[in-house]
C-alpha cells in the first residue's frame, strides 16, 4: 500500500545550499525541525560495487594525458576538450569516454536543485522575493568556451502566502511561453500551486498537493507529487501528467475544461512514498527517481511514446534502485549510435552528505527504456559532500555546476569525446 507522506529531500522550496525559500517567519518551527528529522533520515545512498564501473569504464582525467586539448577528437559540439585543471577545483571525470569542452562562472547563489535549462539558452532559477514576489534568474554563457555566465533577472508578482515555501525550481514549458513555478505549505499540509508565468505576469494558477519537481515535453508537464493539477487533495504519491489544452492567448490552460479533445491531468504511474526528481531528454523519454520508506528508491523510465501528450497510465521501466534518494537528475539523450545517459547524485546514508553522482547508460528502443548495466561513478568531488546541479542543454550535454571553495559557482560542460 502506496503510504502517503511529504517529498523526501528537503521541503518544497529548500535547497541544500541556501535553505527554505519561505514566506514569513512566524509560524513555528517544531513541525519543520521533526520534518526535516524525518527527511534526512530518508537521505541516504549506499555505495556502489566496483563492479558497475564496468558498465561505464573507469580513468582520471587528471592526469598529464587529459591536461592537453585533444587533437581533432573534440567533443559533441566539435570543441576541444579543456585541460582538467579547468574543473578540478569542483570534480574530475573518471571516465575516459567524457571531457569537458567550456567552463562558466557565477557569483549567483545557485541552490544545487533548483537550476534548470531554460528556452533562453542557459541555467535558470528561481528565489522568492519580498511581499509574494519571486526572482527568475536566468544565467547566458558567453561565445567563449571560458568565462562568466550573464545574469537577467525578473521579478513576478506571484501571490505566495506567508509561510509558503516556494518550489525548487522554475521550468521553462515547450508550448505557450509559459514558465512554471510552484509553492507548497508545509509538511504535514503540503498544499500549494502550479503558477504559470508568461510575460512578466501570473498567467494561469492550478491547486495541487506536494508538488516537488517538474520536467516537460512537447505538450505536457510532468511531476512528482502527491495529486493531479486542481486537485488539492493529498493521493498517492508519483509522477503526474498534464497536457496542453486550448490555444495560445486567452484560451491557453492544462485542463480540459469541458474540451473532449485534452485529457483531464492525471497520474501516470504511482510508486514509493515520497517525492523525488524528474528529468526528461531531448528525445521525450522522461525519468523520475522516488524513494520508499524502507530506505531504498527506485529510478524509472518512461518512453516518449509512453509518456506524450494524450498518453495514458504507464508502468515504466525500472533503470535502478539504490539504498537512500537524492536531488539531482540529468538525462541525455541516445545520439549518433552511442547509449544515452541518466546521471544522479545520491547521498550518503550515514552522514546524509552528497555522494559523487553515479550514470547508467539506457536505449530506447521499441517503445521501451532499458538499462545497459548498473550506475558506475561518472565523476570524483574534490571536496566530499559537495552538492551539484546536473542538467542537460538544448545540444545535448551535461552540465555540472557547484560552489568553489574560493566562492562563487563553477559549471562545467562535459561531453563524450
Amino acid at each position: 500500500m502506496i503510504r502517503r507522506s511529504a517529498p523526501a529531500g528537503p521541503e518544497p522550496g529548500t535547497d541544500a545550499i541556501t535553505g527554505p525559500q519561505r514566506r514569513g517567519s512566524s509560524e513555528a518551527s517544531m513541525r519543520w525541525d521533526g520534518w526535516i528529522q524525518q527527511g534526512r533520515a530518508r537521505l541516504a545512498a549506499a555505495a556502489l560495487c566496483a563492479a558497475a564501473a564496468l558498465a561505464l569504464g573507469c580513468g582520471d582525467d587528471t592526469d598529464g594525458s587529459a591536461g592537453a586539448t585533444s587533437g581533432g577528437s573534440g567533443g559533441a559540439d566539435g570543441a576541444g576538450c579543456l585541460d582538467a585543471r579547468s574543473h578540478d577545483a569542483l570534480f574530475s571525470l573518471v571516465d575516459p569516454a567524457w571531457c569537458a569542452v567550456a567552463v562558466y562562472r557565477t557569483d549567483e547563489e545557485l541552490g544545487f536543485a533548483s537550476v534548470t535549462w531554460g528556452r533562453h539558452g542557459g541555467p535558470m532559477l528561481a528565489r522568492s522575493d519580498a511581499e509574494g514576489a519571486v526572482e527568475i534568474v536566468r544565467l547566458t554563457p558567453p561565445d567563449e568556451a571560458d568565462g562568466a555566465l550573464a545574469a537577467a533577472r525578473t521579478t513576478v508578482d506571484a501571490g505566495l502566502p506567508d509561510g509558503a515555501f516556494l518550489g525548487g525550481q522554475a521550468v521553462d514549458l515547450p508550448f505557450f511561453g509559459w514558465t512554471a513555478i510552484s509553492w507548497t505549505r508545509a509538511f504535514p499540509d503540503t498544499r500549494g500551486e502550479l503558477v504559470l508565468i508568461e510575460d512578466r505576469a501570473v498567467a494561469k494558477r492550478y491547486e495541487v498537493n506536494g508538488f516537488f519537481a517538474a520536467a516537460a515535453v512537447e505538450g505536457r508537464l510532468l511531476h512528482t507529487g502527491l495529486s493531479p493539477l486542481g486537485d488539492p487533495a493529498a493521493g498517492p504519491n508519483g509522477l503526474y501528467a498534464a497536457d496542453r489544452c486550448g490555444a495560445a492567448g486567452q484560451d491557453a490552460r492544462l485542463v480540459p475544461e469541458g474540451d473532449a479533445s485534452c485529457a483531464e491531468p492525471a497520474a501516470v504511474a504511482a510508486w514509493g512514498d515520497s517525492s523525488g526528481p524528474v528529468a526528461a531528454d531531448l528525445r521525450g523519454n522522461v525519468f523520475a527517481v522516488l524513494p520508499s520508506a524502507d530506505g531504498t528508491q527506485q529510478a524509472r523510465g518512461f518512453a516518449a511514446s509512453a509518456i506524450a501528450r494524450g498518453a495514458g497510465p504507464a508502468e515504466g521501466d525500472v533503470l535502478f534502485s539504490l539504498p537512500g534518494s537524492g536531488m539531482s537528475l540529468a538525462a541525455l539523450a541516445p545520439e549518433q549510435g552511442a547509449p544515452g545517459l541518466l546521471v544522479f547524485q545520491p547521498s550518503d546514508p550515514a552522514t546524509y552528505e552528497a555522494l559523487a553522482p553515479v550514470a547508467v547508460a539506457f536505449s530506447d528502443d521499441g517503445g521501451r527504456v532499458r538499462a545497459d548495466g548498473s550506475p558506475a561513478p561518472l565523476l570524483e568531488l574534490a571536496t566530499a559532500g559537495t552538492s551539484l546541479a546536473l542538467l542537460a542543454d538544448d545540444a545535448n550535454r551535461l552540465w555540472i555546476g557547484g560552489p568553489l571553495p574560493s566562492g562563487g559557482f563553477l559549471f562545467a560542460v562535459a561531453v563524450r569525446r
